[in-house]
């Protein structure tokens, strides 16, 4: 899953592996390691919403994941992406 939007003017782009469950945060040259796949906890979960929080500058952005309940097989979860509480990207993907 890779989502484009803007941070101020600045590009920045979301990215989170499926296969892995590694999610990052690039901005201009900065990558900001948001789920380490090393830890279990990426792995396997019951919960349904997930939230990482990252501040960029003065901006803060907040990308939320939610994915169906009960997943047999590979089901799409939706994203969401806001900057400041204004949301400036959505899409959905695995």
């Amino acid at each position: 899953m890779e989502i484009s939007f803007d941070v101020a003017g600045t590009p920045a782009e979301f990215r989170r592996k499926s296969t892995t469950g590694k999610a990052e945060l690039l901005v201009r040259d900065e990558v900001v390691l948001l789920q380490d796949p090393s830890r279990l906890s990426t792995h396997f979960s019951f919960k349904t919403k997930q939230m990482w929080h990252c501040e960029v500058g003065d901006h803060v952005i907040e990308i939320v994941r939610v994915r169906p309940r009960f997943v047999g097989g590979a089901r799409k979860s939706s994203y969401t992406v806001s900057v400041d509480t204004v949301q400036v990207a959505a899409a959905a993907g695995i």
